[in-house]
């Protein structure tokens, strides 16, 4: 319990001979009270000394907080009334900065030790501590109040006042920026009276009356900008302020007033881009912004963007991603213009889902023709393969595939099921030792052609004809005649309409034809297989002529 002043304790008729004096310096404090007030909700058994005791700079301060509030029995306060509190009264307590995220390299200089030290989340952060990013990397504080700051690559940040008002919500945060760049989210009820979050530049000093801002300081050109993305911040430099609404963006060069604010640029159109991506890097194009002469691209795992995992400027709409994990993540992007202000952002969440990476397609080779059969595909051995997935189908997007294989051991696959001649698609995925799935593999095209079957050819005394099957109506060939297997020198070459070629019966020996199809659509196919003739002597006994002008198949 404590012990009340003789004074205080024993009012008496002392007490009631002063009450007009003491109504009359509760007037005279009330009007003349700080601007900046605290308002206490009164709790079962405070007094105006333990009220004083807890929050203000002293006891003693207790009569004139008897005298604002216009209390009259300072030992019973009713439990649920307000008692107004100037802030200046508040006693000030030390604070601290917590390292939510850390991204690469980042260092703290410790005020207390002059010891620079390497920077992990959990890290607690006083006044007078100094931050430092390096290249592709970022940190996130949180401050007292749960306001926070992303202070991105290569900038530096001076913590010069964390201060808390004895045990209220009431805190003070103030950061010089000495360059690079900081965006701040500010709770909003640090916006109220008693409660300050500053961020100076050499440039600029930004006080806040809203939640959500970016800062930057660019010592080469001594030029600080700002961007408001909510409420609404204080800009001062060369000796004026100027206000800078939500939406609104400005700069100051050193010793000069800002500039008049500025609309940022609108957001990024994102909704084309796709919400699954299965391959790394990654790589989209988007819409330009009007009047952007460049963009920032930031990617981060969460919409909280305490920790950028990616952070580039590019003078294109287009972005060329890191090779990241699979997971989750946000995409951020906005348009910055000629002044180098950055606009509003557009967002765009997706999830990576690249691995375990697909294997490498080689035959049939991607828009090729094939004539074999059975069908052949081989592909190539990632590694970490337990098995495959392998898919054929003759249609792009695979929505009714015609062979399925969930579990195929070997990275080639011979189909010996019948097809038509036409276009087919085929794909390939991984599953690994843990059985993760990996994406399917761009689906590769070829075009299954039927093989031209020879007949046995015509030898008249001077003419030699060759006819083969033809597959449909409006066809075209490519007949080659040659002397060696590998057609360097043709004895004969003919584009056809018909499924036959007669020609001048040549000399005697050994000779090799193939065969190709010309499709209605101009689709040139592949040549079937190598066959080889012997072709007699003209003064041949003719029953020998049927044996020694059969085909013989080469490859």
């Amino acid at each position: 319990m404590h012990t009340f002043p003789r004074t205080a304790t024993r009012l008496g008729s002392a007490k009631r001979s002063m009450h007009a004096l003491l109504l009359f310096l509760m007037l005279l404090l009330a009007t003349a009270a700080p601007a900046q007030e605290w308002h206490y909700t009164v709790r079962p058994s405070d007094n105006l000394w333990n009220v004083s005791t807890r929050y203000l700079m002293a006891v003693d301060y207790w009569p004139k907080l008897q005298a604002l509030n216009g209390v009259t029995d300072p030992e019973h306060l009713p439990p649920g009334t307000k008692l107004r509190i100037p802030v200046a009264w508040l006693k000030r307590l030390p604070a601290k900065a917590m390292v939510l995220a850390v991204q690469g390299q980042v260092q703290a200089l410790i005020a207390s030790t002059r010891k620079w030290v390497a920077v992990d989340p959990g890290l607690f952060l006083h006044q007078g501590d100094i931050l430092g990013t390096g290249p592709d990397s970022n940190v996130t504080l949180r401050f007292a109040d749960g306001s926070r700051v992303l202070l991105q690559a290569d900038s530096e940040l001076r913590l010069v006042i964390l201060n808390a008002r004895a045990q209220t919500p009431l805190v003070e945060t103030r950061a010089r920026l000495e360059k690079g760049r900081a965006d701040s989210e500010v709770m909003p009820r640090t916006t109220g009276a008693g409660n300050r979050y500053e961020i100076w530049t050499p440039a600029a000093h930004s006080a806040v009356r809203g939640t959500r801002y970016r800062i930057s300081m660019d010592p080469a050109t001594a030029t600080s900008r700002l961007e408001v993305l909510e409420g609404l911040v204080e800009l001062q430099g060369g000796r004026k302020t100027r206000s800078i609404p939500q939406g609104f963006g400005s700069l100051a060069e050193t010793g000069k007033p800002p500039l008049m604010p500025v609309a940022l640029l609108p957001p990024p159109a994102l909704g084309e881009l796709p919400p699954l991506v299965s391959r790394v890097p990654i790589r989209w194009s988007f819409p330009a912004v009007p009047e952007a002469a460049a963009y920032r691209a930031q990617l981060a795992p969460n919409e909280q963007f305490d920790l950028l995992v990616f952070d580039t400027v590019s003078s294109t709409p287009a972005i060329r991603g890191p090779d990241l994990p699979d997971g989750n993540y946000v995409l951020r992007i906005r348009g910055i213009d000629a002044r180098g202000l950055e606009g509003n952002d557009a967002e765009h969440r997706f999830r990576l889902h690249a691995r375990p990476e697909p294997p490498l397609l080689v035959r049939p080779p991607h828009q090729s023709g094939v004539v074999e059969k059975p069908l052949l595909f081989e592909w190539s051995e990632p590694q970490g393969a337990a098995s495959y997935l392998f898919q054929l189908a003759n249609d792009e997007r695979f929505l009714t595939p015609l062979l399925k294989q969930d579990d195929h051991r070997q990275s080639r696959l011979t189909v010996e099921q019948p097809l038509e001649p036409g276009p087919y698609f085929w794909r390939v995925a991984v599953r690994d030792s843990t059985g993760r799935e990996g994406p399917f593999s761009d689906p590769q095209a070829f075009r299954l052609q039927a093989a031209a079957q020879m007949q046995p050819p015509e030898l008249a005394a001077d003419r030699l004809t060759f006819r083969w099957s033809t597959a449909a109506p409006g066809l075209q060939y490519d007949f080659q005649l040659a002397r060696d297997v590998d057609f360097t020198v043709l004895e004969q070459e003919s584009r056809v309409s018909e499924a036959q070629v007669s020609l001048p019966r040549p000399d005697s020996g050994v000779y090799y034809l193939r065969v190709r199809t010309i499709e209605a659509d101009g689709y040139v196919g592949p040549y079937g297989p190598v066959q080889r003739i012997d072709l007699p002597a003209r003064n041949y006994w003719p029953a020998a002529l049927v044996v020694l002008l059969a085909l013989v198949l080469i490859f």
